[in-house]
C-alpha cells in the first residue's frame, strides 16, 4: 500500500512539471508572437503618446516643402532679376532679343488661352456673347477637371495602393529583424508604428538567415533599400520627371504673373498678330489671380506631393521588376493634363493655344554663366533631394538598419545566376 501511494505521489509530481514546463513553452511561443504582431505588442506596451501634427511625413510635405520649394524658386528669380539690372551691360555678340514665346500644349496651356482671349474678346465686345462664354466655361472646367481627377487618383492610390504596399514590407523587414537578432524579444525593440528592430549590432546573426523559409528570404533581399545601386537611380529618374514639369510650372509664373504687365483693362491684354496670333501683353489683377488658383498654385501643390508620394510607393515595392514598372506607372498622373489635350480640346482650341504667345521673362538675354549653367543645378536639387529622402525623410521602414544588404549578397548572386534552391 504504502509503494502504490509513493508511485501515484511520483505521477502526480511528474504530471505537474510536464504542465508547467508546457505552460512555459507556450508563454515562450505568445511572447515571440506579441514580438512579431504590432498591435498585441503596442497594447502591452505603454501607451504612445500622440504623434505631433509636424511629425507627419505627409503633413510635412503639404505644409512645409511645397511652399517652401515656392517661395524659394520665387526668391531665386528676384535675386537673378535684380543681380541682372545691377551688371553692367555686356557687348557680347551673343546677346539677344528675345520674342514672345508659345504656351505649353496641354490642358493649362489650352485653359489660359481661352481664359485670356475671351476675356478680351468680351470686355472688346468681339464674337458671340454665349459662344465666347460657352468655350471660355468649357475650358475652364476643363482645367479643374484635370486637378480634381489627379487629387482623386493621387489619393486612392494613397488608400489603396501605396498604404498597403508599405503595411507589407514593414511586416517583412520586421520579420527579418525579429529573426535576424536571434528572435529574442529581449534583443529588439518596437518602432512607433509597432515592428521589432534590432536593439544592438552584438546581437545581429546572419546565420539566422537560414532561419527564414525560403519565400521570406526572397521578400527580404527584395527590399528595395537593400539595393541602393538600383533604388537611388530610378528615384533620380521619377523625381526629374517631376522637376521637369515643375520647371514648366514655375516659368509659367514668372511669365504670366511676374514678366507680364498689369493692367487695368482686360481690353488692353492682347496685341493681334498675323493670322490667328495674338501676344499676351498685359494682365489685370483679377486675371493674374485667377490663373494663379486655378493653373499655377494646384499644379504646384499636386506635382510636390505626387514626388514624395511616388518616392514612398517605389521605396515600399517589394519586388526589383515591380520596382521598374512601377516608376514608369506613375508618370501617368503627370501626363493626365496631355492626355486629356491630345483627346478631348477641339482643333480650334489648339491652333488658338498654338497662336498664343505670351512675354518671355526677360527681354534681352546676354551670354553669361545663369544663361549657360543656371538650368543644370536642377540635377543637384534632383540629386540633393533623392539622398535626403533615402537617408533622412523616408517614414517606410523608420529606424531602417542597413542591415539587408550584405546579409543577401550571397542570395541576389544566387538568385541571378539561377542557382537558388
Amino acid at each position: 500500500m504504502a509503494r502504490f501511494i509513493f508511485l501515484l505521489a511520483l505521477c502526480l509530481d511528474s504530471g505537474f512539471a510536464v504542465t508547467q514546463a508546457a505552460l512555459r513553452g507556450e508563454a515562450s511561443h505568445l511572447a515571440v508572437e506579441a514580438a512579431l504582431a504590432p498591435a498585441p505588442a503596442q497594447a502591452a506596451a505603454p501607451a504612445l503618446p500622440p504623434q505631433p501634427f509636424w511629425a507627419n511625413p505627409q503633413n510635412i510635405v503639404l505644409f512645409i516643402i511645397a511652399p517652401g520649394t515656392a517661395i524659394v524658386g520665387l526668391a531665386f528669380v528676384v535675386l537673378l532679376r535684380y543681380m541682372e539690372t545691377r551688371a553692367v551691360p555686356s557687348q557680347d555678340l551673343e546677346t539677344v532679343d528675345r520674342e514672345p514665346e508659345n504656351l505649353d500644349e496641354d490642358v493649362y496651356g489650352a485653359g489660359i488661352t481661352a481664359l485670356v482671349r475671351d476675356s478680351y474678346s468680351l470686355v472688346a465686345g468681339k464674337g458671340d456673347l454665349l459662344l465666347r462664354i460657352s468655350r471660355l466655361a468649357s475650358s475652364f472646367l476643363l482645367m479643374i477637371f484635370v486637378v480634381s481627377l489627379q487629387i482623386w487618383t493621387i489619393s486612392q492610390m494613397q488608400t489603396l495602393v501605396c498604404g498597403r504596399a508599405v503595411s507589407e514590407i514593414r511586416k517583412i523587414y520586421g520579420r527579418y529583424e525579429f529573426i535576424m537578432y536571434g528572435a529574442d524579444i529581449n534583443h529588439i525593440y518596437l518602432t512607433p508604428n509597432g515592428f521589432p528592430r534590432g536593439l544592438d549590432k552584438k546581437y545581429f546573426d546572419q546565420a539566422n538567415f537560414e532561419n527564414l523559409t525560403s519565400d521570406e528570404q526572397d521578400l527580404a533581399c527584395a527590399i528595395p533599400f537593400s539595393q541602393p545601386k538600383l533604388l537611388l537611380p530610378i528615384l533620380f529618374i521619377w523625381t526629374l520627371t517631376i522637376v521637369a514639369d515643375l520647371r514648366r510650372c514655375g516659368d509659367l509664373f514668372v511669365r504670366l504673373i511676374l514678366s507680364t504687365p498689369t493692367i487695368s483693362s482686360m481690353q488692353d491684354a492682347v496685341v493681334e498678330g498675323d493670322g490667328e496670333t495674338q501676344i499676351i501683353v498685359g494682365l489685370t489683377k483679377t486675371m493674374k489671380a485667377a490663373l494663379a488658383t486655378t493653373c499655377i498654385i494646384p499644379r504646384w501643390v499636386i506635382d510636390v506631393y505626387l514626388l514624395w508620394l511616388g518616392c514612398r510607393w517605389l521605396a515600399a515595392t517589394p519586388s526589383f521588376s515591380d520596382l521598374l514598372l512601377n516608376s514608369v506607372a506613375l508618370e501617368f498622373i503627370v501626363l493626365l493634363k496631355d492626355a486629356l489635350y491630345t483627346g478631348v480640346v477641339p482643333d480650334r482650341n489648339k491652333r488658338a493655344t498654338q497662336n498664343t504667345l505670351v512675354q518671355p521673362w526677360q527681354k534681352t538675354e546676354p551670354a553669361n554663366y545663369r544663361v549657360f549653367l543656371s538650368s543644370f543645378l536642377l540635377m543637384a536639387v534632383t540629386c540633393a533631394w533623392v539622398l535626403y529622402y533615402v537617408y533622412r525623410f523616408q517614414a517606410v521602414l523608420p529606424d531602417y538598419k542597413w542591415d539587408v544588404a550584405a546579409t543577401c549578397k550571397e542570395y541576389v548572386a544566387k538568385v541571378s545566376s539561377g542557382k537558388a534552391r
